[in-house]
């Protein structure tokens, strides 16, 4: 399921040496890029905080993922088992 959210706005920010590779280790680690892992930890500090409208965006990602891993899984062919 996508949604007509295309993301075409860009953000820019400095950063010291020590948090860029910071960032990147981090980012790295779980598997993603620099721009995914800002933007993530961005909203959720959003959520933490309790605010409305960064919740509906987690909300609706994770809910897109978490659909799109079901349909995955319910649809793969036979030749990958169930």
């Amino acid at each position: 399921m996508k949604t007509d959210d295309a993301k075409t706005e860009t953000l820019q920010f400095k950063v010291t040496e020590h948090e860029r590779k910071l960032i990147e280790k981090c980012a790295e680690a779980e598997d993603t890029t620099v721009s995914k892992f800002v933007r993530g930890c961005v909203l959720m500090s959003l959520v933490v905080e309790g605010n409305a409208e960064a919740i509906k965006i987690v909300a609706r990602e994770v809910g897109e993922k978490a659909f799109g891993t079901i349909r995955h899984k319910l649809f793969r062919p036979a030749s990958e088992g169930r």
